[in-house]
């Protein structure tokens, strides 16, 4: 028989719950462009379509991500501390008609290895496991998300280096790259985050084994491969469409107006879902009376758009 573990102190339950309790989830306008390198196209399609419930986080986890930002503010002291100038922290990214968006760490001059040139600044902490790849693999190989989010943060800002630096939680050790703008690789980038912003339908998973990594630890393994319903939002909707032109705009063309991102939230009682996010087989259609018709998984017939006003 396993050890039966040990229970956690009520003093520091108290204090994830508190957490917890003032923790706030929200919907992602857009692509992150810390997601952006992701292995699969349907992972980052599933995101900006909203297809999942909102992830809550552990206590834990939102003190491990309070802890992220605190080492920021000192790595910042450190490099103001051996002279380098440091600005334009939190300053926007917005691609591909802004629906790929983040904010970089800032922007830097008077590194000790090019005092002239102008750097974007991306900070990361990681494990000793995961210093140990970085270091010896460096950044494209170690941490592919962390190059897109580099090379997309150097795109949106015209700068040909990054300074990528990361702190190792278990001792504090540094690692410094310059990371240099590779275009061929962003403009290809570039062109596939267009592509999955742009199709109506789900594209092809990556795996079709749930069981293994990326699919293993996917926040959509449900919605991709359980068979679980996506959100009600217009972004499930067949209607919707985002634009490319614009401040991550979208349109509905049921009501031929644009979308507020309130109103993408909440959708509408015109709402039918994509066929392809619906777990089942579509089997009708009648234009007239706006419905669908599918055979779910289970043998029922279910109709999409039914009894709606």
């Amino acid at each position: 028989m396993a050890p039966l573990p040990k229970p956690q102190a009520s003093t520091v339950r108290a204090i994830y719950a508190a957490y917890e309790a003032a923790a706030e989830s929200w919907d992602s306008l857009g692509i992150s462009v810390g997601e952006a390198n992701a292995e699969c196209d349907r992972q980052l399609w599933y995101s900006f379509r909203w297809a999942s419930p909102l992830e809550k986080h552990h206590g834990r986890q939102l003190r491990l991500f309070e802890t992220g930002n605190i080492e920021e503010d000192r790595l910042v002291d450190d490099l103001r501390r051996i002279g380098v100038d440091v600005y334009g922290q939190q300053d926007r990214i917005r691609l591909v008609g802004s629906h790929v968006r983040g904010k970089c760490d800032g922007k830097v001059t008077g590194l000790p290895e090019a005092p002239k040139t102008e750097h974007l600044l991306e900070f990361k902490s990681s494990n000793e496991k995961g210093m140990k790849e970085i270091i010896k693999h460096g950044c494209q190989k170690a941490k592919p998300l962390h190059f897109g989010q580099c090379q997309l943060g150097m795109h949106a800002f015209g700068l040909s280096r990054c300074l990528y630096l990361v702190s190792c939680k278990n001792d504090d050790t540094l690692y410094a790259e310059r990371i240099t703008y590779d275009a061929e690789f962003t403009l290809r980038l570039l062109a596939r985050l267009d592509r999955i912003i742009n199709t109506p339908e789900p594209p092809s998973r990556v795996s079709d084994n749930p069981d293994i990594p990326p699919c293993l630890f996917c926040k959509h393994r449900s919605a991709c491969h359980d068979g679980a319903w996506p959100r009600v939002t217009c972004r499930s909707c067949i209607h919707s469409t985002p634009e490319t032109c614009g401040d991550a705009h979208w349109s509905c063309a049921r009501w031929a107006k644009p979308l507020s991102f309130d109103e993408q939230k909440v959708a509408c009682e015109a709402h039918l879902f994509i066929p392809s996010l619906v777990p089942g087989e579509q089997v009708d259609v009648n234009e007239e009376s706006e419905t669908i018709t599918y055979r779910l998984r289970n043998g029922e017939t279910w109709v999409d758009g039914e009894g709606k006003s």
